[in-house]
């Protein structure tokens, strides 16, 4: 789920409604399963614990009553770090969700991630974690490319997905090749000739996954930026699946029984 919305002028009425209006948008272009997060009906950029519970609790939801296309990811804030630490344990421990996302609330290079990516090294799942270089400047919490490159330096063996390809541009993956625990997704704007190819060029095809930012943006127009790249089917199909397939948890893969 995205802080914009891509449905129209109304809300979802229900969770049903979500899934119907979600996975139709995403099967319709061919997805087949997808990951799936709330940042809260409301979108706060520093939002309370109780707040990401909330959001996790509806992605959880999505994910139960859609019989498994939803992969949820637990919501999280470094404001309150070892609350967000119980809730990874809750989240992925309990729940067995797939993987953690962290937005906006403080920048990559702040202590108060310190707590949540020993957690998640210790659960051995993804973290999903924003990026953005904007030359109006970013938002006060908001990481860039080099900062996810510094996160990734202090736990080396986290898996790191860093979004957005579009909007880190050619710098940003200039930020992360020395950082081989991070890939990045293909997010973040509409395609652009040669961004994917060149993300693939400079990391390795395996530390590029496909990622939509829907509802905000249709699937198919993100689908477009890799399926029209000039990258062989095989490589294509590494971003499209195989790459996200083995950072996931045994449990959230493809075809697993637990």
């Amino acid at each position: 789920m995205h802080p914009l919305q891509n449905f129209g002028s109304r809300r979802p009425a229900s969770i049903a409604d979500d899934i119907r209006l979600l996975r139709g948008a995403a099967e319709r272009a061919g997805i087949t399963q997808a990951v799936l997060f709330s940042l809260h009906d409301t979108v706060p950029r520093n939002p309370t614990i109780a707040q990401c519970v909330e959001a996790n609790d509806y992605a959880q939801a999505m994910a139960e009553q859609s019989d498994g296309f939803f992969l949820p990811f637990c919501y999280v804030t470094p404001d309150e770090p070892t609350a967000s630490a119980d809730e990874i344990d809750r989240c992925i421990g309990d729940l067995r969700m797939a993987g953690v996302k962290l937005w906006v609330a403080r920048k990559a290079t702040d202590a108060g991630l310190d707590p949540i990516m020993e957690r998640v090294v210790n659960w051995d799942v993804p973290v999903l974690q924003h990026a953005w270089r904007k030359t109006t400047g970013n938002l006060e919490g908001e990481s860039t490319p080099a900062d996810v490159a510094d996160l990734a330096g202090r736990h080396p063996q986290a898996k790191i997905i860093m979004a957005h390809l579009n909007g880190c541009n050619p710098r940003g993956i200039e930020d992360v090749v020395g950082a081989p625990n991070v890939c990045v997704d293909t997010a973040g704007g509409d395609p652009e000739s040669g961004v994917v190819e060149l993300a693939v060029a400079r990391l390795g095809a395996d530390r590029v996954v496909f990622g939509s930012d829907a509802p905000i943006r249709h699937f198919g127009v993100c689908l477009a930026k890799i399926l029209g790249a000039d990258l062989s089917p095989q490589v294509k199909r590494q971003i499209l699946w195989d790459n996200l397939q083995q950072r996931l948890p045994i449990w959230a893969r493809a075809g697993a029984t637990t």
